[in-house]
């Protein structure tokens, strides 16, 4: 899985770094369809509370520590060359626009982990689970689709999402992610799947669904059908491959990349620029991914180290903490 994940990041800081858009066949089935898969995957109900404590840990501390450092960089930024701070900091709670536009997904993630586990303690039946994700997730797309809906936080984002959260939960109760006896049809597996993929995308209009923006095109039915085949494929081909340090590496620390890339490639940009290369040359984008990859893979270890409790290495927020809070609350009243 964290060969997979460093796959996956990859393909993220190629997207921003415009070596691939959406129009290139099934990324945008594989890209963020196949994050939500893996997070639904590794979904564990620890109990309510905890389980949601967890995830604040995990998702929204490291959020609010790369959104701050990123804002105090764009500001840096904005002040030095004269610009207007024309971003508010709090933009991202009524908006679909932030600074670090790469975090909205640690915010769809937590909510997903949420109405996951609210449908979770509905009923924990493999099938009405996924009947209710289902319901939920598409009949949300379409409502919010139909009538314009925005909901803050990118709570949309993150109930659209349910379905492939779903298909990462199904995937982990199947014995697909282990040693079996059908491992020997595999290959015929993943090119059935790929052709299905690949049939929905040039059917389907190239189907594409933005979860950060919720952008809609071509045929959201044939995007889910597509999305499912090709991310099961994809998690097929890197069981078959088996684990790569360097992206096992870099997948292991996603999050971080995911963290710090949009800053350095908005830096490297400029810089470039600034150096006279030309922005319209084919490989200024290969210039900008390669150096946005080997510093964002510098700079794990440093962040990890310095700040464990804000790069989802350690609990910030643990039970004594809130405990001890909530006494010391109850003391100050008295």
């Amino acid at each position: 899985m964290d060969t997979a994940k460093g796959f996956c990041i990859l393909l993220v800081v190629m997207f921003h770094a415009e070596l691939l858009d959406k129009g290139t066949p099934c990324l945008g089935m594989l890209r963020m369809p196949f994050y939500f898969a893996l997070s639904g995957l590794f979904f564990k109900d620890y109990g309510g509370f905890k389980t949601i404590l967890k995830k604040i840990n995990k998702l929204l501390i490291p959020f609010l520590f790369f959104y701050i450092i990123s804002y105090l960089f764009f500001i840096g930024i904005r002040i030095s060359i004269g610009g207007v701070i024309d971003i508010p900091f709090f933009s991202f709670v009524n908006s679909k626009k932030m600074v670090n536009i790469a975090l909205w997904f640690l915010l769809a993630l937590f909510w997903s982990n949420v109405f996951f586990l609210i449908i979770y303690k509905v009923s924990k039946n493999w099938y009405i689970l996924g009947l209710l994700s289902a319901v939920v997730g598409v009949g949300s797309m379409i409502c919010f689709n139909y009538y314009g809906i925005t909901l803050p936080l990118y709570i949309d984002s993150g109930i659209v999402a349910l379905p492939f959260f779903y298909l990462g939960y199904m995937l982990k109760s199947s014995n697909i992610l282990y040693p079996n006896s059908y491992d020997k049809y595999n290959i015929l597996v993943i090119m059935m799947l790929i052709f299905v993929a690949v049939l929905c995308f040039y059917s389907g209009d190239k189907p594409y669904i933005g979860f950060g923006s919720l952008d809609f095109e071509g045929n959201p039915a044939l995007f889910y059908i597509g999305a499912v085949s090709i991310v099961i494929a994809f998690i097929l081909i890197c069981k078959k491959v088996g684990p790569i340090f360097g992206l096992r590496y870099i997948g292991r620390y996603s999050l971080i990349i995911l963290g710090v890339h949009l800053t350095i490639i908005s830096t490297a940009s400029n810089g470039f620029r600034l150096l006279g290369i030309d922005q319209e040359a084919s490989y200024f984008s290969f210039m900008v991914f390669f150096l946005s990859i080997i510093v964002s893979s510098a700079l794990i270890p440093i962040l990890i180290k310095l700040f464990p409790k804000f790069t989802a290495q350690e609990d910030l927020i643990t039970e004594g903490s809130i405990q001890k809070l909530f006494r010391a609350a109850q003391s100050a009243r008295v």
